[in-house]
C-alpha cells in the first residue's frame, strides 16, 4: 500500500499522467482527492491544484468506497456561533481521503492452510486514511482542531461500515497516514530547537512555538487532550469544540479510537529534512486492537548524508524533503481482536500470523 500525503507532491494532472498510470503497470490501483480550492477553479487551473492519493494492491484489495473529509465544511457545520472557528479554522482548505477497502485472498503472502471461517480476513473492511494538516507553527489551534476533526469523521465512516458489514466499529482495522507537521511529544524537542526556524522562517514563533507544537500527537495518540491546552489558544474552553470529543468530560475533549504511532521517535530522528528544519512530522497511526505492527523501516543512513554533505532534502537521489516511512502490518480476524481498552489508554502490540499488509 502506498499513501502520498505531502501534497506539494502530488497534483491533479500529475496523478493522472504520471502516478496512476505507472502505478498501474505495477499491479496497483488508486484514488486521489485535491484540495478544496479546486471546487472554485476552471479545468486548466485545477490540474495543478495539490491533494492526497490512496494506493493499494489490487490484489490483495478491491476499494469498497472512498471518503473525502474537506475540513472547511466539518468546519462550517460545526462552527455554531464561533468566531474563531469561522476565521481560523474553516478558511484552511486541507483535505483527507480515506478508502474502504475489501481484502481479498492474495492478502495471504503464501498458500495458506485450512481456517476456519472466524480466523479468516478475506472479505473483511479495512480503512486507509492519508491528511495532510496545515502547516503554519502560529495554527497550532489548526492543526490540533483539524486532527479532531479527523478522527471524529473515521469514527463516523466507521459507525456505517458496523452497520454494513455487521462488525463492531472498534473491529474495523484503521490506518491514518499524513504529514500532519506536528512534533511528537519527545524529550528529544529541545534538540530541534536551534534548527526548528521551518522552510517558512517569515514567521516569527509565540505562543505556538517549538515546546508547544505536541498537541496533535498528544491527542492521537493518548486519545485526549485537556481543555486548557496551550496548542488550542483561543479555543480553550470554545463550547464549540465539545461537538468534537466522544465524550461530556469536563475537563478533557477526547477521541473514540485507540491509536498506536509506528512511528519512534527515538529511532527516527526526522521524517523531514531541509536547510532550515529537520525533525518529525510524518507519521503512521493504526488501531492495535486489530492491526499488530510486524516491523517499521529504519532511518536513513546519516553516515552517507554526512559523507555527501548533504545539508538538506530535495536531492538527486531523495527526490522529496520528506522521507518514507514504512510499516507492515498483521491483520487480526474479527475472532482474535482484543476488546478495546479506555480511550485514555494506549500501548502496543505483537505479532501473528494473519494477513499482512504494508505502508
Amino acid at each position: 500500500m502506498l499513501i502520498l500525503s505531502d501534497q506539494s507532491e502530488v497534483e491533479t494532472e500529475q496523478f493522472r499522467s504520471l502516478f496512476l498510470p505507472e502505478l498501474e503497470a505495477i499491479g496497483y490501483a488508486g484514488i486521489f482527492s485535491p484540495k478544496s480550492r479546486a471546487k472554485t477553479m476552471s479545468e486548466e487551473d485545477r490540474k495543478y491544484v495539490d491533494g492526497c492519493a490512496i494506493f493499494w494492491k489490487y490484489d490483495k484489495f478491491e476499494m469498497d468506497r472512498e471518503h473525502l473529509i474537506e475540513f472547511t465544511q466539518v468546519a462550517i457545520k460545526k462552527a455554531q456561533t464561533s468566531e474563531h472557528m469561522l476565521n481560523r479554522v474553516m478558511p484552511r482548505d486541507n483535505i483527507a481521503l480515506c478508502a474502504v477497502l475489501r481484502i481479498k485472498e492474495n492478502v495471504y503472502s503464501s498458500r495458506r492452510m485450512a481456517m476456519s471461517p472466524n480466523e479468516n480476513v478475506v472479505g473483511n473492511p479495512l480503512v486507509v486514511c492519508t491528511a495532510h494538516i496545515h502547516w503554519d507553527p502560529e495554527f497550532c489551534d489548526v492543526k490540533l482542531i483539524q486532527c479532531m476533526m479527523l478522527v471524529q469523521e473515521i469514527g463516523n465512516l466507521l459507525d456505517e461500515i458496523s452497520e454494513k458489514y455487521r462488525i463492531a466499529p472498534q473491529q474495523t482495522p484503521v490506518l491514518i497516514c499524513g504529514d500532519l507537521n506536528s512534533l511528537p511529544e519527545s524529550g528529544k524537542l529541545n534538540n530541534f530547537c536551534d534548527c526548528f526556524k521551518w522552510v517558512y522562517s517569515r514567521v516569527e514563533l509565540n505562543e505556538c512555538g517549538i515546546k508547544n507544537i505536541l498537541g496533535v500527537f498528544e491527542f492521537l495518540s493518548k486519545g485526549a487532550i485537556a481543555k486548557d491546552h496551550p496548542d488550542l489558544k483561543g479555543f480553550r474552553d470554545d463550547p464549540c469544540l465539545s461537538r468534537l470529543s466522544a465524550t461530556d468530560d469536563p475537563k478533557v475533549y477526547t477521541h473514540g479510537l485507540r491509536l498506536d504511532s509506528a512511528v519512534d521517535v527515538n529511532a527516527l530522528p526526522f521524517t523531514n529534512y531541509t536547510l532550515e528544519f529537520k525533525g518529525v512530522i510524518d507519521y503512521i497511526f493504526s488501531t492495535p486492537q486489530s492491526l499488530a505492527r510486524l516491523g517499521v523501516l529504519g532511518p536513513l543512513d546519516m553516515a552517507w548524508v554526512q559523507a555527501n554533505k548533504i545539508i538538506g532534502f530535495p536531492h538527486p537521489h531523495v527526490p522529496s524533503d520528506h522521507v518514507p516511512i514504512m510499516a507492515q502490518y498483521a491483520i487480526f480476524p474479527t475472532s482474535h481482536q482484543r476488546s478495546q481498552p479506555s480511550v485514555h489508554h494506549y500501548g502496543s502490540s505483537h505479532s501473528s500470523n494473519y494477513g499482512a499488509v504494508g505502508r
